[in-house]
């Protein structure tokens, strides 16, 4: 980042502050602005370079800001929420590429700072704080506004968080999945097919929340405890389906149509973890003992298993509605069937997440990651002259 270019940050009541190069500090803890500017933004096609960067709104979700939790609330209930650090490390990425940057938290103030600022686009990462289709309502906000922006739209947003609907969409398609059923309560009778083990987890949530040793029932006891922990932890049905042993696996893409980039398949390798946790990529995983992580990646799959990974992946990405972005997660079982377990349309592209890592293993850097996001969505709008690449290009040739 050149040593002109300040990131700019707008609190509530208060006037905007700017970090330089170092991105030194941190987000404050209401990002906003209060004041009323009518007027959608300008047409960036309709500018010359000269008239200014491309302007890019960075919408995000920070954790610290979060509404108050119950106090009986699981501890990983703010697990899938951004970190200060997190979105200083998004604004750098953008900043690298000549962009003007601004963030705002997607918050109720979020439309008229949009109207105030007028960006060109929205890169939006807002996990959202409250409510079963949280993840959808920034990319609401969005199109009520008409703004241009990053990532699934409200509808995919909506059906990728609510786990057994997009079950029923890729068992519609054909897409082989584990059976399934939501339990609204835990005196719910399981269906005549189920086999233990079973697996229990929230049906609205993700980054392995509500996930651990005790998700997998090996009897009906078990299994209505632990239906009855995640209904009562969560405030939402369970969705319990078939345990599925053998090897986890997940596939990123980012792109659009037919035109989409595939990292390289992952393998999380549980032989890094204490032997009492069970193998699965699960909350305690992921939080407790994210530094005993390890991967395989590529994972070590051949070139047929490999084919079906990304087919399927492309395939659940496209029927789900997602955009620009994605990740699909997998159980292959030891008999060697493939069972896709969900879609990611909004996946953590934070500088250590699955999909950081699997695109680090090509050579990639997390800013190239957070520029090839911004990239899909504007070759999306037509807006290919204001790539990451054209910006550096151009940039290089000045």
């Amino acid at each position: 980042m050149s040593s002109n270019q300040t990131f700019t940050v707008h609190v509530n009541g208060a006037q905007p502050r700017a970090a330089t190069t170092s991105l030194a500090g941190a987000l404050p803890a209401h990002i906003g602005s209060t004041e009323d500017t009518a007027g959608m933004p300008a047409d960036p096609s309709k500018r010359s370079r000269g008239d200014g960067a491309l302007r890019v709104a960075l919408l995000v979700s920070i954790d610290r800001n979060a509404p108050a939790t119950p106090q009986d609330a699981p501890y990983d209930i703010l697990a899938e929420l951004d970190s200060e650090k997190t979105a200083w490390s998004y604004a750098a990425a953008l900043l690298s590429r000549g962009y003007e940057v601004q963030a705002h938290e997607g918050n109720a103030h979020l439309p008229e700072w949009l109207s105030a600022f007028r960006p060109d686009i929205c890169f939006n990462v807002c996990e959202g704080f409250v409510g079963e289709s949280r993840e959808a309502q920034v990319p609401g906000i969005l199109e009520m506004m008409g703004l241009r922006y990053t990532g699934p739209g409200p509808l995919a947003a909506a059906v990728t968080q609510d786990k057994p609907t997009t079950q029923r969409i890729l068992y519609y398609h054909g897409i082989r999945i584990p059976l399934f059923q939501v339990f609204e309560s835990p005196d719910d009778t399981p269906r005549a097919d189920f086999a233990y083990p079973l697996f229990v987890k929230p049906a609205h949530e993700g980054t392995g929340m509500g996930i651990r040793n005790n998700s997998i029932v090996r009897n009906e006891r078990q299994l209505r405890e632990q239906v009855a922990w995640t209904i009562e932890s969560y405030r939402q049905p369970a969705l319990v389906e078939s345990y599925i042993e053998g090897r986890d696996i997940t596939c990123g893409l980012v792109g659009n149509g037919d035109d989409v980039h595939f990292f390289p398949i992952t393998e999380v390798d549980f032989s890094g973890y204490p032997p009492e946790l069970a193998p699965i990529y699960g909350v305690q995983q992921k939080l407790d003992y994210a530094d005993f992580y390890r991967n395989k990646c590529p994972a070590p799959l051949g070139e047929k298993l490999t084919a079906d990974v990304r087919r399927l992946t492309h395939q659940v990405f496209k029927v789900t509605g997602c955009r620009d972005y994605g990740r699909v997660d997998f159980r292959l079982a030891d008999d060697g069937t493939l069972y896709v377990l969900e879609i990611n349309s909004l996946p953590g592209i934070t500088p250590h997440s699955d999909l950081t890592l699997m695109a680090e293993a090509e050579g990639w850097t997390h800013a190239d990651l957070v520029c090839a996001v911004l990239d899909a969505a504007l070759k999306r709008y037509g807006m290919t002259e204001f790539s990451p690449v054209a910006v550096l290009n151009a940039s290089r040739a000045g």
